[in-house]
């Protein structure tokens, strides 16, 4: 067994070596988190030839919108005033493609320039898989879009010349005066109603210049902003600030919405929702913000719980109930014309007065009474209609999300017109789309592989040096503990004397022991001797 000052030399040797391995490490710790910081922006800023400048240019996800639209099943009731019986009919979906077209850089790499073009094609297989007999040739019954614009723009726009609304009034007599025409609705094909169809009104619209399109759709083929391929889109790489990669400098040669109430209001910001700032990982209650071109708006999102998608840890962001509330709740969106009911964008402003509001699907946390006076099949549930982006936090990519909308359109009495004073004012449901996009298992494995892993291992290993250079202190630790208490325990044992557990019993006082001779002991200064005493 080593020798107490060989163990003591031992101990003191492995607490030096724990000590340096501790300071070491943990002194490495602030060089090693910038190298990965430093290696996550150089990954992720837009950049010639870098791949998630290629990744954004030509995303490898697939996009893909399921739509459904709101069947009318009692047309000629509903024409006659009674309530609409609403059932969703689909989904019909259709892949997405946005192409960013004559990208370039400014000389300072800042900004990436583009013109957007997008544009739809229905997927068969896409839709099949949700194992429905839906039809693009599908026949469906919707409020009469175009005569409800009409309505409006005589009664809310006070800036059309007053022939334009001579016109206007003279249209929507002929409708209330005629004899047996179901005027409140429209009825068509899923294509037509989606895509384009004619229409009289939108027609009449059209020549006055109240109108984009002699058409009726509810959506467009390509991008809705005609400046799309005419002023460019920019964007921030992130080369001198990665906090703004991929936000909006410019949309379609412009920084301002132009509808709303404010310049605050009206102000483009934020991503198209595909990317985000890297390392939320340091900051996850941050504030993500996105535009969107159908909002006519930036909306935020705010941080809601931690999840993972593909064996991928992500943070869920959602838009927060304040977004939408009207302004007794919430009094800043008063810009947002948000006069009516709680959970729901006035659009009227933005849509040339077509009287149409956004609210989340199957008005999922919407004020109850906009259900009133309509009865549609379908409850509001959280985890199939709430909008959602699960972002990797490192990389601030998006690798699963839903974007969620419902468009309605009001139908409400007026004053200047008793065309509609017949029927249930309701906010009523025609549209609702689900785009969503989520990385493939092939894409995961790369990317984890690529940067997350080894992010991992470093982190691992800074960890395990920490735990082992605080057990080699440990075991010094013990090890000086052990010597010492050896030490004192010798030390007490060499004290220790040998003292009889008692004398035995004397015959008289004089100390003589009785007559079976035995021997005691005595002390002379200090110094055991023994006396053998007899009788």
């Amino acid at each position: 067994m080593p020798s107490p000052k060989c163990q003591q030399i031992c101990g003191i040797l492995l607490a030096a070596i724990g000590l340096l391995i501790l300071i070491v490490t943990l002194s490495g710790q602030k060089p090693l988190l910038t190298y990965i910081d430093n290696l996550i922006k150089t990954q992720v800023h837009l950049s010639p030839g870098t791949e998630t400048y290629d990744n954004w240019q030509t995303p490898p996800v697939p996009i893909y919108d399921d739509i459904y639209l709101f069947n009318i099943t009692n047309p000629i009731e509903f024409n006659k005033g009674e309530k609409a019986i609403l059932e969703p009919v689909g989904p019909y979906v259709y892949q997405k493609y946005e192409i960013k077209k004559q990208a370039n850089f400014s000389g300072d790499l800042k900004y990436a320039m583009y013109y957007d073009y997008l544009y739809f094609v229905f997927s068969e297989s896409e839709t099949q898989k949700h194992n429905n007999n839906t039809s693009l040739n599908d026949v469906i019954f919707i409020p009469n879009v175009p005569l409800l614009t009409v309505v409006s723009q005589i009664a809310h726009n006070s800036l059309i010349p007053a022939a334009v609304k001579t016109t206007l009034e003279e249209l929507v007599a002929v409708y209330e005066h005629a004899e047996g025409l179901d005027y409140l609705t429209l009825n068509g094909t899923v294509q037509d109603i989606l895509w384009g169809m004619s229409d009289p009104i939108m027609s009449l619209l059209h020549s006055l210049k109240l109108a984009p399109s002699p058409q009726f759709a509810l959506q467009t083929n390509g991008s809705t902003d005609a400046n799309a391929m005419v002023l460019p889109t920019v964007v921030y790489t992130g080369h001198t600030d990665i906090a703004k990669v991929d936000e909006y400098h410019l949309f379609h040669g412009r920084n301002s919405s132009g509808c709303w109430g404010s310049n605050a209001a009206n102000t483009i910001n934020g991503t198209e929702g595909s990317m985000f700032e890297p390392l939320l990982i340091y900051n996850k209650t941050k504030t993500l913000t996105i535009y969107n071109e159908q909002l006519f708006r930036s909306v935020d999102l705010v941080f809601t719980n931690e999840s993972s998608y593909e064996g991928i840890d992500c943070y869920e962001y959602r838009i927060p109930d304040w977004a939408l509330q009207n302004v007794t709740n919430n009094p800043t969106n008063v810009a947002y014309y948000a006069w009516k009911y709680s959970g729901m964008l006035n659009l009227t402003a933005c849509a040339q007065n077509v009287p149409l509001y956004i609210t989340k699907a199957m008005f999922l946390d919407a004020d109850v009474r906009l259900r009133e006076n309509i009865t549609l099949s379908v409850q509001a549930n959280k985890t199939l209609h709430d909008t959602f982006l699960c972002v990797e936090p490192y990389t601030g990519v998006v690798v699963n999300g839903h974007k969620r909308v419902q468009i309605n359109v009001q139908m409400e009495h007026h004053s200047t017109t008793g065309i509609l004073n017949e029927t249930q004012p309701a906010f009523i449901p025609l549209i609702t789309v689900d785009e969503h996009g989520s990385i493939t298992p092939e894409l995961a494995d790369k990317l984890k592989s690529a940067l997350l892993v080894p992010i991992h291992v470093m982190h691992i290993g800074f960890y395990l040096l920490c735990a082992f250079g605080t057990g080699l202190v440990l075991v010094s630790v013990i090890i000086q503990v052990v010597i010492v208490s050896n030490k004192c325990r010798q030390e007490e044992e060499d004290k220790e004397v040998l003292v009889p557990a008692e004398e035995e019993e004397t015959d008289n006082k004089s100390g003589y022991v009785s007559d079976n001779s035995d021997q005691y002991l005595s002390l002379d200064a200090g110094t055991s001797r023994y006396y053998e005493a007899s009788e």
